[in-house]
């Protein structure tokens, strides 16, 4: 399984099983889908998909930063240059 296949996995089990909330399943989608579009950054659609799986609804809400937050998530889309 590549990367961009992988990504589109998690962010659908994360988006139904878990909180990943609906409206950023469009821009994590459009990495996953249009592969050619990111060759070369790889690293960082990897960097995605662990955010994604490590996404925590209440990640810093406690003294200690536990999982990612949608901050992180949107940080790492933004160094792909993806917005909405």
């Amino acid at each position: 399984m590549d990367i961009f296949t992988k990504l589109a996995a998690v962010v659908r089990r994360e988006n139904t099983q878990g909180d990943l909330p609906d409206f950023i399943v469009p821009l994590l989608m459009r990495v996953a889908d249009h592969p050619a579009d990111f060759s070369g950054r790889e690293e960082l659609v990897a960097e995605l998909v662990k955010r994604v799986e490590e996404y925590e609804t209440w990640s810093e809400m406690c003294c200690e930063k536990q999982g990612f937050s949608l901050e992180d998530i949107h940080r790492t889309l933004d160094r792909l240059k993806v917005r909405y």
